[in-house]
């Protein structure tokens, strides 16, 4: 487990490296501004900069991109989406608890305004 969490970190801060440099030669070569970190995260997203920097013809993103091609396959698998499954539940009769009450006392009320009228004194 450790060994794989290790492996896992190495990879992501080899191809976090090759893609801020990716950056910012997209960046000045066509003016394409990519995201970093899901580029790290997410495959998919991954080979889409990649086939964006070889349609630039430009040396050094091809270079980046030869490093970063090995690096890709070697991303973790996304875990799967944890799916709820709602399950058939009787309705329950609420207890109407006689001690509530739905109207306010004075006394409440007074009590409600002391806090704002000290802090309004103060200012």
């Amino acid at each position: 487990m450790k060994e794989s969490m290790k492996n896992e970190v190495l990879v992501n801060a080899e191809a976090f490296t090759i893609a801020t440099q990716m950056y910012v030669r997209l960046r000045r070569v066509c003016g394409r501004v990519i995201d970093v970190m899901y580029l790290v995260n997410n495959k998919d997203y991954a080979k889409h900069v990649l086939d964006i920097a070889l349609t630039t013809q430009d040396p050094e993103l091809e270079r980046f991109v030869h490093r970063l091609s090995p690096l890709i396959d070697l991303y973790p698998e996304p875990n799967p989406l944890v799916v709820e499954t709602k399950t058939a539940t009787e309705k329950q009769p609420v207890e109407v608890l006689e001690t509530y009450s739905m109207e306010v006392t004075d006394e409440e009320i007074y009590q409600a305004q002391v806090h704002h009228h000290y802090i309004g004194a103060l200012r």
